[in-house]
């Protein structure tokens, strides 16, 4: 068992059984491994930052769940770039590309550094930097470029933390010099370091899991610099529209189906509208949970989409294939005793139906886009 194994071994059980205290351990041992894997995929130190700590969240849910010591840099390692992939696929986020020409000025700036007044201007300018310097680099070398340079420079603390060997990290230094030229790599190398997790990033963790915030919520706004709306405000704000969502959805079943029962001609009319009322509700509550449910699952707008059409589909299929069919023979003596008295109620029926679906789905489609809209 190697150095860094052994470290995290010691601090693992005691982690997995919820203390804090081992668990910054083990933050503090591979905040640089995972933050590195983030900014070689999303090519945004601050976002990869972000992620980061959304990754050392989930990991505290589920760290009781792995067996094996060993397994843990794979798994944490695998668990970083699904969460950095899933990122770059579907947050919105500022982005920070360069063009050609600014990439021209930034060779040229890294051949012959000046100094600059403005420090603003020089993070900025530090960020789009290493962007511009990662788009350079193969795939394959970028994690081992971004860890070597925060890792002072050890390319065996480097094969411990991603699990290759010692020649196979050389390897991927040579390839990267000999792709970018001058002294651009170790301009990337100095920013790399000072945009690297210190202290204070452990510290926002354990403030994190201190303070209560699900394991399973994003991380994305925990640091002090972050100002833009996280995930776990996003999945509040679901849950608190979806339970309102559901009272009301609850309260027009339950008025609609008042009248109903009340006019009921036979027993079996009365149950089968019984049936139906109890359908309808748990169809309700079961789309109240689904829009918080599958934003968890996907983190993608388009799941509320999903969710609510399935819910009209729903409430289609109740309203117009079932109850009619409960309500069929009632009609069929109505219209027997007073046919036009029947028919009347028929057409009163039909354009309080439509006036009912056209207002639902409008407020329903309006209440769905403002909700993602300010979330």
């Amino acid at each position: 068992m190697d150095a860094q194994t052994a470290a995290l071994s010691a601090h693992l059980p005691a982690a997995a059984r919820g203390d804090r205290e081992a668990f910054a351990k083990l933050v503090d041992h591979t905040r640089s491994l995972v933050c590195s894997i983030a900014l070689s995929i999303v090519r945004d130190a601050e976002l990869s930052r972000d992620i980061a700590q959304d990754v050392f969240l989930s990991a505290w849910r589920d760290l009781d769940k792995l067996r094996d010591p060993n397994s843990f840099l794979p798994w944490l390692r695998q668990l970083t770039r699904h969460r950095a992939y899933h990122v770059l696929r579907t947050e919105r986020r500022r982005e920070r590309r360069v063009t050609a020409d600014e990439t021209e000025t930034l060779l040229a700036m890294a051949a012959d550094p000046r100094p600059h007044a403005d420090a603003s201007m020089i993070a900025d300018e530090e960020r789009r930097l290493l962007a511009s310097v990662l788009d350079e680099l193969p795939d394959e070398t970028r994690e081992v470029v971004i860890l070597y340079y925060r890792e002072g420079e050890s390319t065996a603390q480097v094969a411990q933390l991603l699990g290759l060997s010692e020649a196979n990290v050389r390897q991927r230094l040579s390839r990267a010099r000999t792709r970018l030229r001058g002294n651009l790599l170790d301009r990337f190398g100095a920013a790399a370091r000072r945009s690297a997790p210190d202290r204070t990033f452990t510290a926002a963790i354990l403030t994190a899991l201190v303070v209560g915030a699900p394991a399973a919520s994003s991380a994305a706004t925990l640091t002090a610099a972050s100002t833009a709306p996280s995930l776990v405000v996003k999945l509040l704000a679901l849950c608190s529209g979806a339970a309102l969502g559901a009272a009301g959805g609850i309260a027009g079943v339950l008025f609609g189906t008042r009248q109903l029962k009340r006019q009921a001609r036979s027993v079996e009319e009365l149950a089968s509208l019984k049936r139906f009322e109890t359908v309808s509700v748990i169809v309700v509550l079961m789309t109240a949970a689904g829009f918080p449910l599958s934003w968890e699952l996907t983190h993608s707008d388009w799941s509320q989409v999903v969710t609510f059409g399935s819910f009209i589909i729903a409430l289609a299929g109740l309203y117009m294939i079932w109850l009619p069919a409960i309500l069929q023979a009632r009609r069929a003596l109505e219209a027997m005793e007073d046919p036009a008295r029947a028919a009347r109620a028929r057409a009163h029926e039909r354009r309080v139906a439509i006036i009912g679906w056209t207002l639902g789905l409008l407020s329903g489609t309006a209440g769905l886009v403002a909700g993602l809209w300010l979330s």
